[in-house]
């Protein structure tokens, strides 16, 4: 269900927290998508990941690439910026994706796999209270890569929903999905 964003946020972090749990251990992956009327990435500019922490324009960046997921706290984060967002781009798709290197696992083996979004003043500022989360290991715990919350423009400003559609072949898949042959 779509969900009207506050004419007052400008500005968002989308972060990723995850505990691996007890018998597993592994890397966890943040990364967005600028997309289109037509959902496609219109070059590389427009994709975030950890060999691309920077958008066009500066409207998405990346915190880094936490490959242990131990930090106390949101371990991935994209801070996004939508005053800087290209006005021919409709939405920014938001995903959460295993390490390409890593064995076959599953969202449902960690404890947790939060993904959330908050308003927040500059990229350094930790945000407020979520207006957005959803824990992946809890809802989505067959999946091992997936886009989970898109933020759309709309008459009034923008908007924000759950999608969590699932990509059966990882980061690969995502970026073919949305029209970008990159390697990750």
């Amino acid at each position: 269900m779509k969900t009207q964003l506050d004419k007052n946020i400008s500005k968002i972090r989308v972060g990723l927290d995850w505990t691996s749990g007890k018998e597993y251990s592994f890397d966890l992956d943040l990364s967005a998508f600028l997309l289109d009327e037509k959902d496609l990435a219109r070059n590389d500019g427009d994709f975030v990941f950890y060999n691309n922490t920077v958008s066009v324009n500066e409207a998405l960046v990346l915190s880094g690439d936490d490959r242990s997921g131990m930090i106390d706290g949101t371990n991935e984060s994209v801070f996004t910026d939508l005053e800087k967002i290209p006005e021919n781009i409709a939405k920014v798709v938001f995903c959460v994706t295993f390490d390409d290197n890593a064995e076959d696992h599953i969202f449902g083996e960690a404890e947790s796999i939060v993904l959330s979004a908050s308003k927040v003043t500059d990229e350094f500022d930790k945000g407020d209270t979520p207006f957005f989360s959803v824990d992946l290991a809890k809802h989505c715990n067959l999946s091992s890569a997936m886009a989970v919350l898109e933020i759309a423009r709309c008459e009034e400003g923008w908007e924000y929903d759950t999608i969590c559609d699932s990509a059966e072949f990882g980061l690969l898949e995502l970026c073919s999905r949305y029209g970008l042959a990159v390697e990750v």
